[in-house]
């Protein structure tokens, strides 16, 4: 049986796999993209998703760096709804690099 054999690719190109690794997170980060700041019970309803699977799904983004939380989560929240910011620049970032990757032509070069 073969091996599995990775590619060698830059770091970076794992990351934007990570952050777009499935069609919830593009959703999410389309979402945020469109409305702004968002509860995940705001984003689950939009979406048409259960909001564990928006909680889940927003916390990998945000692990990521593509969403900030606010509050963050090293802060004591005390019941306060966490509202979740798309960070406009890591996503045009991870995206450029997906197109170079691809060996797609991205605007600016």
């Amino acid at each position: 049986m073969p091996r599995y054999v990775r590619p060698n690719t830059a770091n970076s190109l794992e990351r934007v796999i990570n952050a777009f690794s499935n069609l919830t997170k593009v959703a999410i980060v389309g979402y945020l993209n469109e409305h702004g700041p968002a509860t995940r019970s705001e984003v689950a309803t939009a979406l048409e998703i259960g909001v564990a699977t928006a909680k889940h799904n927003l916390q990998l983004l945000a692990d990521e760096g593509v969403v900030l939380q606010d509050p963050p989560a090293t802060e004591e929240r005390n019941g306060r709804r966490v509202r979740y910011t798309l960070v406009r620049a890591e996503v045009e970032q991870r995206y450029a690099e997906l197109g170079r990757a691809l060996g797609l032509a991205t605007s600016g070069e």
